[in-house]
């Protein structure tokens, strides 16, 4: 079984990371993929967008997503279900605002919030090995 402390170590190395990409797929099957900057908290990621983005719209249409660091190396990959909400919360927009000096809930041209429930975690190099699923990551932040 992958250790929880790997999963902690990656998750913070997830949560600091610059960028990560987001793929979505299109009605029509296709896959889409995009740089985006990303927040984590409470087990879960955030990214914010414009309404009209292409993401919005395939997310609409089909929830599931998978969000990665851009290291080849030494990947990190999040499966999971996004949701979108129109009301960006004043904590995570604060994550926003300490990691890259901007305020979404003051910026009107992004107003749309992906909010990304983990289903599993799949990680392997140098900084760990595992698989992971929701429950792992949910036991990590129970109170």
């Amino acid at each position: 079984m992958a250790s929880l402390t790997t999963l902690e170590s990656l998750l913070a190395r997830f949560a600091a990371a610059e960028c990560s990409w987001i793929s979505s797929v299109r009605p029509d099957g296709r896959v889409h993929s995009v740089p985006v900057w990303h927040v984590w908290t409470n087990g879960r990621a955030y990214i914010v967008t414009k309404d009209n983005a292409v993401k919005v719209g395939n997310i609409a249409s089909n929830p599931n997503v998978v969000v990665a660091l851009p290291d080849p190396f030494d990947p990190f990959i999040i499966e999971g279900v996004a949701l979108l909400k129109q009301t960006i919360s004043p904590e995570v927009a604060g994550f926003f605002k300490v990691k890259y000096d901007w305020d979404p809930a003051n910026d009107t041209d992004y107003s749309t919030l992906i909010e990304i429930r983990v289903n599993k975690v799949l990680a392997w190099g140098k900084h760990g090995d595992g698989r992971w699923t929701a429950a792992d990551i949910a036991g990590l932040y129970a109170s």
